[in-house]
């Protein structure tokens, strides 16, 4: 009985075993043991730990489609041989190395940001160039050679992270919409159960909310997808535009099934024919077999028809029951592309919205630049073994694992690094690893970390730990072994850790102005996409794509606060439901069929919305933050063309207005896939 309570105890503790990813493991595992096989059967085992540091830049970009992955990781891959010929020449010069390390922290950690590229941030990028900057001098001619070496493992793992380009170029879009139609499935299930068992009271009586969530997040990862893999110029290809439509009905539904399961505070304010109907039985099992389907490259079949299922209109989108899945589809989205998405930015704006003050990423590359300043002059005056891990721990302290808080990531980190260096000195107790045993633990170790999700934060410091110090330890002829390393490297990283979190501590989060901003600039958005719509009766393009890119940023907002905060402050639960219900007017606006043009509704609902947005500038939602800034009893409007308005400018209002969180979430939005 102690046994079996004890191992139930370790097993909450550790948590589900993460899921992964076969295929990329495999590519990671070729690319890397190529590189360092190759390398050192040619060159020597020292050459080939410089071609496996190379391997990774294969940490980037596995979510992003195949047009920006190309351009974006060689612009990185250019980035990752200047920080490596950098921290060379600034070997042996504390301040040299220091400037060094500190520049590429922040510019690598702003440059990752800004291009929205996936990954672990600058932490990789910090950790080459740290390793190079801690190596004893070189010459220039040898600085060259060992640039040379890591080239050849950058080029082979660009051509890696690029080689399903050739078989199924659209295959990362066709994973997120796939993680999309999954999560809405999810949400489809316990939405039916949970419509189930209402209450007396209508109210919900199970958690569904946290499923809602992870629905919502892995819909706006899909769109994110979308909207990086069209062009600029000319027709969407065919299956873009399958996946598309896809996304538009999958829109439909998760619209329809959160109007059938309603939050609590909305039901107190609404009478049962107000809510929506049950969550038509067909909708999760379509959901669940469309996302096997897309996920394998094939179109889906026909989804059931919403007017047969649950009594109403089908939503704007539905392909034509008639025709075939692959023209339906191609159909639906030709004739609704490229609603919502908004218009092409220039570059420059896009630099620039990164460097306002709406933007946290300047916040979070100074925290790393300054970390890792001190951590590398730290690493220099102490009597440590290999102070580059110092900085390094400084930069892993404040990167990877997205919704994760500071403090919940070094946790993480700390137990990882326990685990591989426990495992490692383990090993080191039975023998003395050669150079071809090394070879081939270190192409498994890096093979299966880089297959495994991006939450997994522990799991992947778990087998990162033993990959560099089997590097470090092959790098050093005549090193210590890898007992005594294994040992600094907990000692190097802890410091570098606590570093991380002082600079937590000494550079502020978001203040609450910029808060206030984003959430205001997200309704005020809102408000002339709406009003357009009921003025016209069809959606406006130019002003939805405005919208959606408002909210867009409400949501990169709500999704970086973990990382900024120090403390839980519950903000991030207080944005998600106004997050949430100005996304279901802007649904409202591309899903509701056209109808005739009401300009009176159109007055009085935006005038209500251009109020909201004012009063958010008066503080935070939640905690009676807006509610000084509102008129005496604002009446919320009544459309009289589209009555189905007034329950969602109801959202709106009470999640502005209530001093709690409307939604009760599972946390901050975390990427699918």
């Amino acid at each position: 009985m102690v046994t079996r309570a004890v191992t139930a105890r370790v097993r909450r503790w550790i948590g589900a075993p993460p899921a992964l990813d076969r295929s990329r493991a495999a590519r990671s595992a070729v690319a890397f043991g190529l590189c360092f096989g190759v390398v050192t059967a040619v060159a020597g085992v020292h050459a080939g730990v410089f071609a496996a540091l190379g391997c990774y830049i294969d940490a980037y970009g596995a979510r992003d489609p195949y047009r920006r992955r190309g351009p974006l990781l060689a612009l990185l891959s250019l980035g990752f041989l200047l920080a490596i010929v950098a921290g060379s020449l600034a070997a042996g010069n504390v301040w040299a190395m220091t400037a060094v390390l500190a520049v590429v922290a922040f510019t690598a950690t702003l440059l990752v940001r800004t291009l929205r590229l996936s990954g672990p941030g600058s932490y990789f990028v910090v950790l080459v160039t740290a390793m190079a900057a801690f190596l004893p001098p070189v010459s220039i001619a040898d600085t060259v050679v060992r640039a040379g070496y890591f080239a050849i493992g950058v080029a082979v793992s660009w051509l890696s992270a690029m080689a399903g380009r050739l078989v199924r170029p659209y295959a990362p879009e066709e994973r997120s919409v796939a993680a999309a139609l999954r999560s809405a499935a999810a949400f489809a299930a316990a939405a039916g159960r949970d419509t189930a068992g209402r209450d007396a009271a209508g109210s919900p009586t199970s958690g569904v909310h946290a499923v809602r969530r992870r629905a919502y997040t892995a819909a706006h990862g899909a769109w994110e997808a979308l909207d990086d893999a069209r062009g600029r110029r000319g027709a969407p290809a065919p299956r873009l535009l399958v996946l598309y439509a896809l996304m538009m009905r999958l829109e439909g539904m998760l619209d329809a099934v959160q109007d059938a399961v309603q939050d609590a505070v909305q039901d107190a304010v609404q009478d049962a024919a107000e809510r929506g109907g049950p969550v038509p039985a067909g909708w999760a099992p379509w959901l669940r077999d469309a996302a096997v389907a897309v996920q394998a490259g094939r179109t889906p079949a026909s989804p059931p028809v919403t007017a047969e299922a649950s009594g109403s209109a089908p939503p704007r989108g539905a392909p034509d029951p008639g025709a075939s899945a692959e023209a339906g589809l191609r159909a639906a989205g030709a004739a609704l592309w490229p609603v919502p998405l908004p218009a092409r930015k220039r570059r420059r704006d896009v630099v620039r919205l990164v460097l306002s003050s709406a933007s946290p990423a300047p916040t979070i590359a100074l925290r790393v630049g300054l970390s890792v300043a001190v951590g590398t002059v730290l690493g220099w005056v102490l009597p440590l073994m290999h102070p580059a891990w110092v900085a390094v721990g400084a930069a892993a302290a404040l990167q990877g694992g997205q919704g994760l808080q500071p403090s919940q990531r070094v946790g993480a980190r700390f137990v990882g690094t326990v685990g591989g260096v426990l495992v490692t000195v383990l090993v080191a107790q039975v023998y003395r690893p050669g150079v071809w045993p090394t070879v081939a633990v270190a192409t498994v170790v890096h093979g299966v970390s880089r297959g495994l999700p991006p939450s997994a934060v522990r799991a992947r410091t778990l087998l990162n730990t033993p990959v560099a110090l089997l590097l470090v330890d092959a790098a050093y002829v005549s090193g210590p072994g890898l007992g005594p390393l294994a040992a600094y490297r907990l000692l190097d990283l802890t410091l570098g850790l606590c570093l991380g979190m002082a600079a937590v501590l000494l550079v502020p989060g978001v203040p609450p102005r910029r808060v206030r901003a984003a959430v205001s600039a997200a309704v005020a958005a809102t408000g002339p996409a709406v009003r357009e719509r009921l003025r016209t009766g069809a959606v406006d393009p130019p002003t939805e794509g405005a919208a959606w890119q408002r909210t867009a940023e409400l949501w990169t907002m709500h999704a970086s606060l973990p990382d900024l905060e120090a403390r839980v402050t519950g903000t991030a639960e207080r944005i998600w439901p106004v997050l949430l219900a100005v996304r279901r007017l802007l649904c409202w606006n591309v899903l509701a069929a056209p109808a005739a043009p009401a300009p009176d509704d159109a007055r009085r609902v935006g005038g209500f919305l251009d109020v909201l947005a004012d009063a958010a500038t008066a503080g935070p939602p939640g905690v009676a933050g807006p509610r000084p800034a509102l008129p005496p009893a604002p009446r919320t409007p009544e459309p009289i063309r589209a009555p189905d308005l007034h329950r969602r400018l109801t959202a709106l209002r009470s999640a502005l207005e209530d001093p709690a969180p409307a939604s009760r979430g599972a946390g901050p939005p975390r990427a699918a896939g």
